[in-house]
């Protein structure tokens, strides 16, 4: 890792360090853990305060994104492989990556590396695209996605619904799974275009053999109308905010359920 990228990250979060924390997507309503996604935060020296990537990655240059990125899969899949041995756990690990990353002549390359160093199946390791960024449009693109497809790796869409071009995206990318966002999510029973929006995507979702992840669930409430629905894979405060894996090892019982709301 290019510790230039970290001392550009103080220069604009502060004196600190590197922190990776982890947010569940669980099973409803048996609690199964079947996923963790992976965040990048900046622990600020002195200060309980953890800052988040929005803050600084917009002044990186696409090298230092590119670096982070490989920092944060390397490391990240490193601390899963402990938390497997100690408990069992047999989900998968979802990572973030820009669109704008997916054109990387290392990314298929690095990825596999680092699965192998920590023998790590690549079918637990899924890319989430996110798209604060258009994706670019170009056969470097394809081969990369193609060539992590065909290694295992899956491929997610963030926040689908939200961004550039998201049915564009959905035929080109092919992915394994979408997730939708809190913006959706949030108050089913309060807004029916979100239930019907909602609905739509679930039906898109199962003619295209793609699996579902809702974001933002907070509550009960929600949990369950998303269910009635026919979600089945949520995400959300209601099963706890992002912590560090050490943490997470605590709530896990021997057959990979959460014992209890952290």
């Amino acid at each position: 890792m290019d510790r230039d990228v970290f001392s550009e990250i103080a220069g604009h979060a502060g004196a600190g360090s590197p922190s990776l924390v982890y947010q569940p997507q669980v099973q409803y309503p048996g609690g199964e853990l079947v996923g963790l996604e992976v965040l990048f935060r900046w622990r600020a020296d002195n200060a309980p305060r953890r800052h988040s990537p929005l803050t600084f990655l917009p002044r990186l240059t696409p090298s230092q994104t590119s670096e982070l990125f490989f920092w944060v899969v390397d490391e990240s899949v490193s601390e899963a492989r402990v938390l497997s041995n100690w408990t069992g756990w047999r989900g998968h690990l979802s990572v973030n990556i820009e669109a704008d990353q997916l054109g990387d002549p290392e990314l298929v390359q690095r990825i596999e590396q680092v699965a192998l160093r920590n023998q790590w199946a690549p079918e637990r390791l899924i890319m989430e695209v996110t798209e604060r960024r258009p994706i670019p449009v170009f056969p470097s693109v394809m081969r990369n996605i193609q060539a992590l497809q065909q290694a295992g790796i899956q491929i997610a869409m963030d926040d689908f619904g939200e961004g550039y071009a998201s049915f564009e995206y959905l035929k080109r990318l092919s992915p394994s799974q979408i997730k939708i966002p809190a913006g959706f999510t949030g108050d089913l029973r309060g807004d029916r275009r979100n239930e019907e929006i909602v609905r739509a995507l679930l039906g898109l979702a199962q003619r295209l053999d793609v699996k579902v992840v809702a974001e933002g669930v907070e509550s009960v409430e929600s949990a369950d109308a998303l269910h009635a629905l026919g979600v089945r894979v949520m995400q959300g405060y209601l099963f706890g905010e992002p912590r560090e894996l050490e943490d997470w090892a605590q709530f896990l019982n021997q057959d990979g359920r959460l014992l209890a709301q952290p």
